[in-house]
């Protein structure tokens, strides 16, 4: 017999829990990463490949996070529309 305090849902939201943790699981294993090389080859764009070396160096460059940010703020007109480009073909 179950005491005052137990929750009668709690079983209900056990069940939820582990159905959502495996189909999220699932999801999951069909996430692949990608590296800077498989996303140049989705822009073959040659001013779109090298924006995004651009952006490369900016983001691999041996700066600080906010030098990082000052650099891609003041490149945003150039930059910003490789990574459009890139987002969208990621999705």
């Amino acid at each position: 017999m179950p005491d005052d305090k137990s929750n009668p849902f709690d079983d209900a939201a056990r069940t939820a829990a582990d159905a959502t943790d495996q189909e999220l699981a699932g999801e999951e294993a069909t996430i692949k990463t990608m590296g800077w090389e498989e996303l140049k080859k989705m822009l073959p764009n040659p001013v779109d490949q090298k924006n995004l070396d651009d952006l490369i160096a900016i983001v691999n460059g041996a700066t600080d996070h906010n030098e990082k940010v000052a650099a891609l703020i003041n490149n945003i007109q150039t930059l910003g529309g490789v990574v459009i480009k890139a987002l969208g073909q990621i999705r």
